[in-house]
């Protein structure tokens, strides 16, 4: 089992991180100059009270902390200081940053107060005049334009900056093991730290929110809250105050569970006290979408899975320039067309609440690698999309982006079809369309359906093809469905013109190959089924014992 999951692991497509020599900036030393007075001063002071809430979240409109997070222990609104005192502050720090732009904590430190506090625009002039190490400046201005929403530009500079930082800090900046679920994080934390960055890369390509956008806003989010929580541990040793609000506590350690919750959901936006405990991270405002997947990506392409709506516990992140999102039903299949691999998909775009969408398809094979496009495809309801891939593991996407930026998208991951003497494509669900049925792949693929839901008719119509057949030869089928009422008999009504055998739980017929390819299509009388999830199974094989076997999940729905 461990030599599977070794080998697994090892053919992710990981790209080697090979970061050039760092510029020297002592970045884990504490602030013990320049600018330390000034928030020393500002953060002992205690915060302005003037109207005491019990419930503070922007999702009802509020400004929480003052809208400064490292005032945490502030729960007034609607300020915790007097704009004149945040001003002096801000003025003072500006002056010190001018006086010192080449000292790291102290360039770095003011960025970061103007950037959270919204001064946007002072954030990024100071950024600017930045004159310590290139690649810390980068870092730097990398977070100025992050908070200022161009993730874009912010990526860029983040990306730069980690080439030429110290091979520490970048390893720190771009760990992802707060993100993992329990079997990749061990394995990730066996690793030495080049191959961590380069596990995290496959990471990021995989919660990318849409492909259709060209960079990584999500992984930008990332470094920004990974640089900031840098800025902030120092804060807290100037400040000498704990996440509890002790003071003068020489033991104080900025606690690992508050940097955990800081990677996975950004920093706090929000408050509520009740029964005198004191929580945060109440809103879903900031952190409302989980774009990582929820299962471990160790083990193969074709594990992956997502649930895009974000608990308090989970990671989450809230795109600044597009959305609502929303989870588009769809349906993939792999065929074989002699040498060549080829892919169908389609997705059903009115099962989500979408304004005539344009909608696109994606078969990205790697981090760095260039990807299929298909599309735009605009006004279909069910854009159906083929195309010739490579046979490699592959992430598959059908994204839908409406004039007003609300987002559909179905992700899902592939592998290349296994080879053998004989093997089956995927199975293929398709419209039923009376007595007729698909005799060939250029039939099957305009009619599949956009998703594996069946929510009306009592019949379902499947196509596929059969590889690896001598013509002329007798290839035996088997036909059978499991799930929640498993036993239950299931009756083939058509297969080709050929009538099986006694219906039964397992359905068995043969018939003579067309050729090497044999495509096959059948209904099957599903209106003994009760909703639920069930599986599809075919098998295939010829007089000599070679077969192969293709599985379809499927769900009844039909309340």
């Amino acid at each position: 089992m461990k030599l599977r999951i070794a080998l697994v692991f090892l053919a992710l497509p990981f790209v080697p991180a090979g970061p050039a020599p760092a510029q020297e900036v002592d970045w884990q030393r504490p602030i013990t100059r320049g600018i330390r007075h000034l928030l020393d001063i500002y953060y002992d002071r205690v915060p302005h009270s003037t109207f005491p809430m019990t419930y503070c979240s922007p999702d009802r409109g509020d400004t929480c902390f003052g809208g400064d997070h490292e005032d945490r222990f502030c729960r007034t609104i609607p300020e915790c200081r007097p704009e004149l005192v945040v001003e002096d502050f801000l003025k003072n720090i500006w002056e010190e940053a001018l006086d010192h732009p080449d000292d790291p904590h102290t360039i770095s430190q003011a960025v970061y107060a103007f950037a959270r506090l919204g001064r946007h625009i002072s954030a990024l002039e100071l950024a600017q005049s930045c004159a310590t190490a290139r690649w810390w400046c980068d870092l730097v201005l990398g977070m100025a334009l992050h908070r200022a929403g161009q993730e874009d530009q912010a990526e860029v500079r983040f990306r730069s900056g980690l080439e030429g930082a110290d091979p520490e800090l970048a390893c720190k900046l771009t760990a992802v093991d707060e993100l993992l679920d329990e079997f990749d994080r061990r394995i990730y934390d066996g690793l030495p730290c080049d191959q961590r960055m380069a596990f995290a890369e496959t990471f990021w390509w995989v919660s990318d929110p849409l492909l259709s956008i060209p960079g990584n806003d999500r992984w930008a989010e990332h470094i920004n809250r990974r640089f900031e929580l840098l800025l902030h541990t120092r804060l807290v040793d100037v400040a000498e105050t704990d996440l509890m609000g002790a003071t003068d506590d020489p033991t104080n350690l900025h606690p690992d569970y508050h940097e955990a919750r800081v990677v996975r959901r950004g920093f706090e936006d929000s408050w509520s006290l009740a029964a005198g405990v004191f929580k945060t991270w109440t809103s879903i405002e900031a952190a409302r979408y989980r774009f990582t997947p929820v299962a471990s990506i160790s083990y193969g392409f074709d594990s992956l899975r997502y649930e895009i709506n974000a608990t308090e516990d989970t990671e989450g992140y809230t795109p600044t320039d597009y959305g609502p999102f929303w989870d588009l039903p769809a349906q993939f299949a792999r065929f074989r067309d002699r040498d060549a691999r080829v892919i169908a998909a389609a997705a059903q775009l009115d099962d989500a609440p979408l304004d005539p969408a344009v909608a696109r398809f994606f078969a990205s094979p790697g981090p760095f690698g260039a990807p299929t496009v298909l599309g735009p495809v605009d006004g279909e309801m069910r854009p159906v999309f083929t195309t010739t891939i490579p046979p490699v593991p592959l992430l598959m996407g059908i994204e839908a982006i409406d004039g007003r930026g609300t987002v559909a998208r179905a992700r899902h991951g592939l592998l290349p079809l296994e080879d053998g003497p004989v093997t089956l494509s995927d199975l293929l669900l398709v419209e039923p369309d009376g007595d007729e049925l698909p005799r060939n792949r250029e039939e099957a693929v305009p009619i599949m359906l956009g998703k594996t839901v069946i929510d009306r008719g009592s019949e379902l119509v499947v196509f596929w093809e059969v590889y690896g057949l001598t013509p002329g030869s007798t290839v035996e089928v088997s036909v059978s469905i499991t799930g929640r009422s498993e036993g239950l008999v299931t009756r083939i009504l058509r297969a080709l013109g050929v009538r099986p055998r006694s219906p039964g739980p397992v359905v068995t017929w043969s018939e003579r190959a067309v050729g090497r390819t044999h495509p096959m299509a059948v209904a099957i009388d599903i209106d003994a089924l009760e909703d639920g999830i069930y599986d599809l199974k075919i098998e295939a094989g010829d007089v000599y014992g070679e077969r192969g076997a293709g599985v379809r999940r499927f769900e009844l729905d039909r309340r």
